[in-house]
């Protein structure tokens, strides 16, 4: 079967799409994957290292509000879909598959009108625009919670989970600790704010730094790309930049993970069964996917209007310092993990193909 991904711009549409590759390898099934993203989208290396063959096409952002950068970016998702559907033409792919992202409405609508099946899958607790617009005309949808199966078509909407790359799930504590250079008898926190990085997030960070080593802790720091942020390393502070298969043991040897609220990264996160703080960026659907950990005892929430190295800091602290505490977090984030999804995911596309 030749699959045809589609999203980008951030790592949010990506990684989901790469658990799906990475589990149909894994299991031996011959699926012939192709992708197409943004032109400068931070996912072409992860995309490229995977062995995908990668397209790019013009890609605008849909604003719910007036801005002027809403009519270029009309016209470079016209551009965007005139690209797309001679990709799918020349690609001739059984099926196009996205997890939300701009990028993507252009593909799916161009697959609709050349007959190609389509399947969207939503991973975030609140819908985005890009998913809503192509949910209209996808051939099915699956989701990540059951709260989220009223939000779509009965007739086409299915719950799977959220899927998560194997890989990831292949860490060592004991080569984090080696890799990234830690003290076995210290606390490990792991902080990074997304695929694209955070500047909130990094100068907290830069403050727990300068101000509160406390002789306990030692911190692995993914700061982003592009991101100016110029804090040295310390023999117990450990900043790099991005993270390909190193993510995987960070997550093994992390004691506390500190995290952006990315529906895929709390879904990794509780796949290793990791209490964690989470940071959303304000006045986003960040918000409400922090809100469903919290609820459930998997994680602290920081408001990042009121982020700083002291809030944080003893936010870590108390959760370190309060051993029944912890383990009830722990066991509340693997609690919200399901098993399993890549695999329905992509029985999905099957059953899509076939019919």
């Amino acid at each position: 079967m030749k699959i045809l991904l589609s999203g980008g711009g951030t790592l949010g549409p990506v990684t989901p799409l790469l658990a799906l590759v990475e589990t149909a390898r894994t299991s031996g099934e011959s699926h012939e994957f192709f992708w197409i993203g943004t032109e400068r989208g931070v996912e072409l290396p992860l995309v490229r290292k995977a062995g995908i063959q990668t397209y790019t096409i013009p890609s605008g952002k849909i604003r719910r509000y007036f801005d002027f950068k809403n009519f270029s970016d009309l016209c470079n998702m016209v551009r965007g879909f005139f690209a797309a559907r001679r990709l799918l033409k020349e690609l001739q792919p059984d099926v196009v598959m996205s997890a939300g992202g701009f990028v993507s409405v252009p593909v799916h609508y161009a697959a609709w009108m050349l007959g190609i099946p389509s399947v969207v899958h939503q991973q975030d607790v609140l819908v985005g625009l890009s998913n809503r617009l192509m949910s209209w005309i996808a051939t099915r949808v699956t989701v990540s919670l059951e709260q989220q199966l009223t939000q779509f078509n009965k007739r086409k909407v299915v719950c799977t989970g959220n899927p998560v790359r194997p890989s990831v799930m292949h860490g060592s504590r004991e080569r984090g600790v080696e890799i990234f250079h830690l003290d076995p008898d210290r606390a490990t926190v792991f902080v990074f704010g997304g695929g694209t990085g955070s500047d909130a997030m990094n100068r907290a960070v830069a403050q727990i730094v300068a101000e509160y080593d406390d002789g306990q802790l030692q911190i692995i720091h993914l700061t982003g790309r592009d991101r100016r942020f110029s804090v040295a390393p310390t023999p117990y502070y450990h900043p790099y930049q991005f993270f390909t298969a190193e993510m995987a043991d960070a997550y093994a040897v992390a004691d506390v993970v500190v995290s952006r609220s990315g529906f895929n990264a709390i879904t990794e996160i509780c796949a290793w069964g990791k209490p964690s703080i989470l940071v959303p960026i304000k006045n986003s659907h960040q918000e409400a996917n922090a809100a469903y950990a919290a609820a459930a005892g998997g994680a602290f929430v920081v408001d990042e209007g009121e982020l700083d190295g002291a809030r944080l800091f003893g936010k870590i602290r108390d959760l370190l310092a309060d051993e029944e505490s912890y383990d009830r977090m722990a066991r509340a984030s693997f609690g919200l993990f399901r098993g399993g999804a890549a695999g329905e995911i992509l029985g999905v596309l099957e059953s899509v193909q076939q019919n």
